[in-house]
């Protein structure tokens, strides 16, 4: 297997706990299914600088010269909505695959894997954040958007935060759209809670990325 760092490691973890995926592509160039995954990234228009971040500074070690494009691609006349970033398939990747992902009616579905205390960090949590966390300008405190998870995978990421980290937090339900009701982690907004997080994650938030802490990146200094 080829190793991966430990940097990059934390980092995907945290992704994986938003909006990135572990994904066998379909098929290779002989028709047959690719036999490892690759780690793909779906970022908002509006974060550009996020993706950038992530292609040359995070998980370079596991990406081609190809860096992130529009998706969809702007030749199918649809409007372009996110910005796209893949990794080369690997074996490493088809082993943390097994970790977090279930096969369920044909299809894989992420879960929270078992050994989840063992893997979070201050660096997981920050990528977390970056990908999937913002500020509830009406609760005045940070929201984590764990939709896709089950209420007692959201439990247990609450329970590692607190026993892990000290972060006291709650879950928050929301219904969709559809109706489907999911579920989301809201730290608590004591400021004490609030600054501990903030304390934790700053070191590896880029500065366009500070407006999730609440922090005016054109203000921010790190003295």
């Amino acid at each position: 297997l080829e190793p991966l760092s430990n940097n990059l490691l934390e980092a995907l973890y945290g992704d994986l706990l938003g909006d990135g995926h572990l994904r066998f592509n379909k098929k290779g160039e002989d028709g047959l299914p690719k036999p490892n995954t690759n780690a793909q990234f779906a970022i908002t228009l509006k974060s550009k600088e996020h993706v950038t971040h992530l292609w040359e500074n995070v998980y370079n070690e596991i990406c081609t010269s190809v860096g992130p494009h529009p998706w969809p691609n702007p030749k199918t006349g649809k409007p372009v909505t996110q910005y796209h970033l893949a990794s080369r398939a690997l074996p490493s990747l088809s082993e943390i695959h097994k970790k977090w992902y279930i096969l369920n009616d044909k299809k894989f579905v992420k879960i929270i894997p078992l050994n989840i205390k063992d893997l979070l960090t201050t660096r997981s949590i920050a990528f977390w954040l970056m990908g999937d966390g913002f500020w509830d300008t009406t609760a005045k405190t940070i929201v984590l958007c764990t939709d896709n998870f089950s209420l007692k995978e959201v439990e247990i990421l609450i329970s590692v935060l607190s026993e892990k980290f000290g972060l006291i937090s709650t879950v928050q339900k929301r219904t969709q759209a559809n109706k489907k009701v999911c579920w989301r982690i809201r730290f608590s907004s004591k400021s004490e809670n609030i600054n501990k997080l903030i304390r934790l994650v700053r070191p590896y938030i880029i500065p366009s990325m500070l407006y999730k802490l609440n922090i005016d990146s054109t203000t921010s200094t790190d003295s």
